[in-house]
Order: structure tokens, then sequence, then C-alpha cells
């Protein structure tokens, strides 16, 4: 087990407000600090400046979208398209109230701080290990200025509110409308597991979320977020993405010269075979599988179901190996704690190593981050799987309660 010293944590946590700090300092000085590509944060808050213009449907037209990036500080030709749901729109829109370097601050280190407290709850005794398996992908979220600390809290608030058998868990699940693709694997285990009441709650919460936007944008706004959304599945087809920072098996399959027809098939089948194991964790679950390793593996699906998912999207993949954390320290092998240590470093760095050797002229990489993603996923299936007596021991819900 790993175990950190307080001056060790406060390290961690001044290195990663410093980062914010930086890339807020980016946002006020582009040019003196050489800021040399757009980031996600750059594009939520020129949506929100078109959203206090009046201008949000024209956000979701490509042609439109795109002429505005240019003069964005950072602009290095890379073209980034807006496809987010509606109910994303409510969570942008208030960023442009105040200067962007401000807007960063706020949704970044509000998200992040969210987050590292809601994984400090699961993990219990084996934070330190989860914080160090997942600070690379920390800080290249981060970097990228992306939403997945607010996707991973929700993930994470719904597996607390899960492990006490509270109906109000569907309240974040269905907040995760935000970015619905990533909740798939999610909504699957409410509905395996009979959770008919979080089913219930999350639907009503995602029509609540989903009414709201069209309250506060028009209806209008659902025919151009569809035309967003069908532009972002061409694009996709097309090659238009930077594919060695996805985490799909399409990704992988495409970056070695499949066509997008056999990376879908192939990106099917390992979605199909997760599909199949949370399956059967459904008719074990009441028999010897916990209900933690059920949700966890929930969650996991969730990571593999969608063949547009970047390195940036996984910060719920550390809520899944906070779930597990307890019997990954009590049951694996030295040798699986290594290599879950070294494949949780890999997805978090591996985009940001690819894209320096592709700017330094070495050719462009391929998509890996997929490949280790599933055998992460088969390790921890070993582990879990290989006795069930101390599964069921870890996942009393009160033992939850005292954690932390």
């Amino acid at each position: 087990m790993i175990r950190l010293k307080p001056a060790t944590v406060l390290m961690i946590c001044a290195l990663l407000a410093a980062m914010i700090g930086y890339m807020a300092l980016e946002l006020v000085a582009p040019v003196a600090l050489g800021k040399e590509k757009i980031s996600d944060f750059d594009v939520f808050y020129l949506v929100s400046t078109m959203i206090r213009e009046g201008n949000l449907y024209a956000a979701y037209d490509p042609q439109v979208f795109l002429a505005r990036q240019p003069d964005m500080p950072g602009y290095d030709g890379t073209l980034l398209i807006w496809s987010y749901p509606p109910p994303f729109d409510l969570v942008v829109a208030p960023l442009s109230l105040v200067p962007d370097w401000l807007g960063y601050i706020l949704f970044m280190g509000g998200t992040l701080t969210a987050y590292l407290l809601v994984l400090r709850k699961i993990a219990g005794e084996n934070w330190h290990a989860v914080l160090v398996a997942f600070l690379p992908l920390i800080a290249l979220i981060l970097r990228a200025g992306q939403n997945s600390f607010l996707i991973g809290t929700l993930f994470g608030l719904t597996a607390l509110l899960a492990l006490r058998k509270s109906r109000w868990a569907g309240v974040p699940l269905g907040l995760m409308a935000i970015k619905p693709h990533l909740a798939l694997g999610v909504g699957l285990w409410a509905l395996l597991d009979r959770r008919w009441s979080v089913v219930v709650i999350s639907l009503c919460t995602v029509g609540a979320a989903c009414g709201l936007a069209t309250l506060a944008f028009g209806t209008g706004v659902w025919p151009a977020a569809l035309d967003g959304i069908r532009g972002t599945g061409k694009t996709l087809q097309d090659g238009g993405f930077i594919l060695y920072r996805m985490s799909s098996v399409y990704a992988l399959a495409a970056s070695l010269g499949a066509g997008p027809k056999l990376a879908l098939a192939l990106h099917g089948a390992v979605a199909l075979s997760a599909l199949v194991v949370l399956l059967s964790l459904a008719l074990t679950s009441r028999t010897g599988v916990s209900g933690r390793v059920f949700l966890a593996a929930g969650i996991f699906l969730s990571c593999l179901i969608s063949p547009y998912n970047y390195d940036y999207d996984l910060a719920m993949l550390g809520i899944a190996a906070a779930m597990l954390s307890e019997g990954i320290a009590a049951r694996a092998t030295r040798a699986e704690k290594v290599f879950l240590m070294v494949g949780f470093w890999i997805i978090g760095g591996y985009g940001l190593v690819a894209s320096q050797i592709e700017s330094l002229g070495y050719g462009t990489p391929p998509a890996l981050s997929g490949l280790i993603l599933t055998a992460v996923g088969v390790c921890l299936w070993r582990i879990t799987t290989r006795d069930t007596e101390m599964t069921e021991q870890v996942a009393r819900p009160e033992t939850l309660a005292s954690q932390g």
C-alpha cells in the first residue's frame, strides 16, 4: 500500500495549483508565455461568449465556429468543432461573465477539487495509491482544459449514493446528460441491477436539464445540436481527429490503417465483450460478486463503449479504480499492481508523449491508449474474479461510510 507523507500530499496539491495558475497566466499573456495551442477551455469560453451575444446556434455551424478561432491566442490551425448537447451549454454559459483566466481557475480548480474529494471518499485508505496512479491523467486534463473532472465527480457521486442504496443516485447519473455517451455503461448497470427508482429519477433529471436548456436557448438549439453531432461523426470517419489522443479501440485500429467500417467493427467487438462481462456480473451480483465490483464494471464499460473517447475523458476511470482499490490492494499480485500503475500512467501520459514525437518529425504514433485501456480492464477482471469471498467483504456500503 502506498502511503504518502502529509508534506508530499501538500507538495502535489501545490504543484497542481501552480499548474492551474500557469494555465491561467497563459490566458493573460499568451504571447509572452508562448501559448501554442487552443485548449478545450478556450472553446468553452468562446461558446459562452457566443451565448452572451445571442449567437449560440452558430456555434454548432462548423463554418461559422471555425471562422472565430484564428483570432484566439495560441491558434495553431487545429480545427475544433462544437457538438456538445444543449444541457452542457448551460454549464459553460456563465464563463464569459468573468475574464477567461478567472473562468479557467474557477472551472478547472473547482471541478478538480470536487473530483479529488469524491475520489478520496471512495478510495478510503487506498487514496494515496489512486492519486499517484492518476497524477499524469490529472495533469493532462488540466492542460487540456476539459470537463472531465466534472464528469468524474458525477460518476463518483452516483457511486457513493448507489452504494448506500439511495434512489438519489439518479440525480448525478441524469446530470451526465451534459456528455451522455460517457454514461451508457452506468445506465446499463442501473437497469441490470434493477435500480428502478434510480432509473426513473435519472430520466426525470435528464428531462429537467433538457427542458431548462430549451427554455434558456429556444427549441432551435436541438436541431442545431443534432447537426453538430452528425458533423462530429463525419469528421471522425474522415480522420479529422488526432487519433493518438483518443482512448478507443476504434482509434487504435484506424491509426494502424484500418478503414472506418473495420475499425468500428473491432471497437464494437471489444465493447460487446465488456458488455457480456457486465451481463455476467448481473447474474452473479446477488450471489458472489459485490455491488461495488458490479458498479465499477459499469463505469469501466463507459470508458470503452464510445469510439469518440479521448484520453482526457478518463477521469471516470479513476472512480472505477478507487472503487476496486481495496480489492486490488488485498488480492492482486505484485506484478499486477505494477502493471496497473504503469498502465494508468501510460493512459494519462501517452497522448502528450506522442504529440512530442510527432512535433519532432518522427511521424504520427499509433493510438495505443485503447490497447492499454483494454489490457487494464482484463487485468482488473482477473483480480476481481479471482476470489469472491473478499469481494463481498469490500462491498458493504456501511464500510464506505466510515472511510475517508
